[in-house]
């Protein structure tokens, strides 16, 4: 079985009175309370999301490569623009994992 290691892209955000946790190169998002809370959430779908794929090596180049919708894309190198040229003054985390499947 060959194992992929990935480097994935997530970010969270404020929206409203919630926290959005979004992983962009698997397509998962979570929300919570607090944005520790969203990012926690997502680190569990993410881990769960690995675990299916070690399950099913098999198809682990598919699941792997299921990245967000465009939209989403633009929102994070927005985000990520403003945050180089203004200071992360909009409450914005970036954050990269390490993912071996």
């Amino acid at each position: 079985m060959k194992k992929y290691r990935k480097l994935i892209r997530c970010m969270a955000y404020k929206k409203g009175n919630l926290y959005i946790a979004i992983c962009l190169d698997l397509s998962l998002a979570a929300q919570g309370d607090t944005m520790d809370e969203a990012i926690e959430k997502l680190d569990g779908q993410i881990k769960d999301f690995i675990a299916e794929v070690n399950a099913e090596p098999q198809h682990a180049s598919q699941l792997l490569n299921r990245p967000a919708p465009l939209s989403l894309w633009v929102k994070y190198y927005w985000f990520k623009f403003l945050s180089a040229k203004n200071g992360n003054k909009k409450g914005v985390s970036f954050f990269e994992e390490d993912c071996y499947a």
